[in-house]
């Protein structure tokens, strides 16, 4: 005689097809002495009904809490900011008259400028320069990103050259801000660069 399998089983039988079909579905299953989780996914916890019964989970060792220190040692690493000096080479800078062929507004003007900005990281900590800020004769000229890279300690230098339809004296200033690779920011002041008279 053929006997039905009572609600309770079916039920049973519906959730370990179920929970097996899960497992596939979420990938290889690892096996650990302490239970097993589902690869790509959080552990599983203990009765889910896997089809097996879950291996015991072993109590976790209590971890001592840390006694805060009255002085806690800076660290070097992360206390350190990064300094921006700037160096002009030469100032005053020599009347040129050398042509200005790649850049349209200059390409009209014989009244040219060239001189070097030695940018120089003095804090210890590696910098980028993320704003450029050009003044001429005191007038904001160009705002820019240039994304100057410079190492702890290291430098970089940046080619300045200008143009004037008048050949008298001028100034010119740069100012850099960034941030260095600890997340600070910083900001520079440029010299007072004089550009000679023709």
């Amino acid at each position: 005689m053929l006997t039905l399998p009572t609600r309770t089983a079916r039920v049973w039988v519906l959730v370990v097809a179920a929970a097996l079909a899960g497992a596939a579905a979420c990938g290889d299953t690892e096996s650990s002495p302490t239970g097993p989780t589902v690869a790509r996914s959080v552990p599983v916890p203990s009765g889910s009904g896997r089809g097996a019964a879950p291996a015991p989970t072993p109590t976790p060792t209590p971890t001592p809490t840390p006694t805060p220190t009255a002085n806690p040692t800076p660290d070097p690493t992360t206390s350190a900011t990064g300094r921006v000096a700037v160096t002009i080479n030469p100032n005053p800078v020599p009347f040129s008259g050398q042509p200005i062929t790649d850049v349209a507004s200059c390409s009209d003007r014989a009244n040219t400028w060239f001189y070097e900005q030695v940018l120089r990281e003095t804090g210890g900590v590696a910098v980028t320069v993320t704003e450029r800020v050009d003044s001429f004769d005191g007038a904001v000229t160009s705002r820019s990103n240039p994304g100057i890279r410079i190492p702890a300690n290291g430098s970089s230098t940046i080619r300045t050259r200008w143009c004037s339809s008048s050949p008298s004296a001028h100034t010119a200033q740069t100012n850099f801000s960034g941030t260095d690779a600890n997340g600070r920011t910083w900001t520079m002041t440029g010299a007072t660069v004089r550009l000679q008279a023709k």
